[in-house]
């Protein structure tokens, strides 16, 4: 432990040296320079917080937000955004891993409690959410002047967006408590499937708020039906793609972490052409396929090859570097000033998300008729937040550009309180249903 302090405090000493008193060319800073302080300082820290029991990824969040342009400064946004490609290529490797931990085996027994869950959560959630905004509508400037009906229609964006979950951070705390059970197949499978439902939720909703905002149009069926064709035609990639993935390991025989670097470039790639097309035909700006596409081609290969094991435990071998640079990444893009601008009623969206998690959870264990054990503490792996709750945010500021940056200043503050608290909360409801097993060795 004294090792991993010392290593942070000379890691942070000389990259102030550097930079601020220009003992190096300060003003070339490369990409490279900004990801080694990145990996190195988080991984210490992490290791560090480990020590407290606390999620390893929590602590590279956390380094990341302390060396980042709100704390020493040792970066700017605009630097941590040119490693953005960086962080979509870890989105992609961990959405691989969340597809190969999705076995056809224990889908089968959950797959009423994912239907209970995944239905129950999302209702009593959209509704408390957007309860709670309208009722706190008439402290929102912005919602001054807006009839009840619009405040609704508004409120509902609030609701919609706080059903996310965030996948990537499942995963990443199941690789590090190496958790297997019941109750680690219904967190990540029910994550999985609420970022497929989130995206209809999403049309459905910004449809309705654009018929009230803008006084014309109505429920866009037409966009409705091309992003259930678009889902479709993720997951039939992701499923060839998978079986590309197994042709190339068993007659080329490459190394995992090539076959994965490899795909998840042309994933992006075809990604980016997608969202031209998506923008260009349906005048929207959405690219969340390449996680579905990546979770596809997991689960194929888990499911319909002799590699599933063996796939897990060599994507496991190469995990710790890429969790390390994306949430490391995520924490040094949190924008403090949102923070600090929307944390009353950010924490009031936070709440009542919480107890709604827990409420909707608990009815929904119920009626599946899930163990107290698993019903009592599912909730605490449905907390987390990130890359799609964002995504929305960005598409509501386009569309709707005169509420868009109140709407996401709120919505950012109860994010950042989620990713941070969410990690936390899930590796405590693991080791509470004792699914945890072998920790990755510091």
């Amino acid at each position: 432990m004294t090792n991993r302090i010392l290593g942070l405090i000379l890691i942070i000493t000389t990259v102030i040296l550097l930079i601020h008193f220009d003992l190096g060319d300060s003003q070339k800073k490369c990409p490279a320079l900004i990801l080694g302080l990145i990996l190195l300082a988080a991984y210490c820290f992490g290791s560090l917080l480990e020590k407290t029991g606390l999620p390893r990824i929590v602590g590279y969040i956390l380094a990341g937000l302390f060396m980042g342009p709100f704390f020493l400064n040792l970066y700017s946004l605009q630097e941590v955004y040119s490693l953005a490609f960086i962080n979509k290529l870890a989105l992609a490797f961990i959405a691989f891993c969340a597809g190969g931990e999705l076995r056809t085996s224990n889908l089968r027994k959950v797959l009423k409690s994912i239907v209970y869950y995944v239905s129950g959560v999302t209702t009593v959630v959209f509704i408390g959410t957007t309860l709670i905004v309208f009722l706190l509508s008439g402290a929102m400037p912005f919602m001054n002047d807006f009839s009840l009906i619009l405040r609704l229609a508004v409120s509902a964006i609030f609701g919609t967006i706080a059903v996310a979950r965030s996948p990537s951070s499942a995963i990443a705390i199941i690789s590090e408590t190496k958790a297997k059970g019941r109750y680690t197949d219904i967190v990540l499978s029910v994550s999985v499937a609420m970022d497929v439902f989130i995206i209809m939720l999403f049309a459905v909703v910004i449809s309705l708020v654009q018929l009230f905002i803008v006084g014309k149009g109505g429920l866009n069926f037409v966009l409705i039906f091309s992003l259930l064709f678009q889902i479709t035609v993720a997951f039939l990639l992701g499923f060839l793609l998978g079986k590309l993935i197994v042709f190339l390991i068993e007659k080329i025989h490459v190394e995992f972490p090539v076959v994965i670097i490899a795909m998840g470039f042309i994933v992006i790639e075809f990604s980016h052409l997608l969202g031209d097309y998506l923008h260009r035909v349906f005048d929207m700006n959405l690219e969340l396929e390449p996680l579905l596409i990546c979770m596809a081609a997991g689960f194929t290969v888990q499911n319909f090859s002799k590699h599933g094991d063996n796939f897990l435990e060599r994507m496991d071998r190469i995990s710790l570097p890429i969790y390390i640079a994306f949430f490391a990444m995520t924490g040094a893009s949190i924008n403090l000033n949102v923070l600090r601008t929307g944390w009353f009623l950010g924490l009031a969206v936070f709440s009542v998300r919480l107890v709604s998690i827990y409420v909707g959870s608990f009815i929904s264990g119920k009626l599946a008729k899930n163990k107290p054990k698993i019903y009592k503490n599912v909730w605490l792996g449905f907390i987390t937040q990130a890359g799609v709750s964002l995504g929305l945010l960005t598409e509501v500021t386009r569309r709707f550009p005169e509420i868009g940056p109140s709407v996401q200043t709120i919505l950012v503050a109860a994010i950042i309180m989620n990713q941070i608290i969410g990690p936390i909360a899930f590796k405590y409801g693991l080791k509470k249903v004792g699914e945890t097993h072998v920790k990755r060795s510091p």
